[in-house]
């Protein structure tokens, strides 16, 4: 391709050349939206177990799902540190969202209280996120380097809770 001035360019530079990047190389824009989305993600996770939480009587499942908010608190801590360092203030996942996704958790905690049905609603929603995940790392490329870190670490993360929730079915 060439540009206004006669010099050919490749692909690779013409892309460059039209995304805003940062020191890192990164698309700003583009970090921006995997800093939102992944806290999204984090924090919907973090709500619905929380809400989950009081409906659990066995002792094992609920020492389970304490750690599991204890490492989201800790992803959490992650994100807003990163959005500190590149001067960002993260798009919460809607109120809305969060409210229709506990008060569904409610209502499916009223019909039945044993470990299966618990198992069964956090595999549901661990999947949702393992995909959303899986998405995020597929769409945001070019992004920073620790953003992307932890979309994987969190993902590997996802997936190990996943296998783990098996147990209880």
């Amino acid at each position: 391709m060439t540009t206004t001035n006669g010099k050919k360019t490749s692909p690779e530079q013409e892309k460059t050349e039209q995304t805003p990047v940062t020191e890192n190389n990164c698309n700003v824009e583009k970090t921006r939206e995997a800093l939102s989305d992944l806290y999204k993600n984090v924090t919907m996770a973090q709500s619905c177990i929380k809400t989950l939480l009081p409906y659990v009587e066995k002792q094992e499942v609920t020492k389970t799902l304490h750690k599991q908010v204890e490492q989201y608190d800790h992803y959490v801590e992650q994100l807003d540190e990163i959005c500190e360092n590149l001067n960002f203030d993260p798009t919460p996942a809607p109120k809305f969202a969060i409210t229709m996704a506990n008060m569904g958790i409610k209502a499916k905690m009223m019909t039945d209280k044993s470990i299966t049905h618990v198992a069964k609603i956090m595999l549901q929603g661990t999947l949702n996120g393992i995909i959303d995940l899986y998405r995020m790392i597929r769409e945001y490329t070019e992004i920073n380097p620790e953003v992307a870190l932890l979309q994987k670490q969190i993902l590997r993360y996802e997936e190990g809770k996943f296998e783990n929730l098996k147990a209880y079915l």
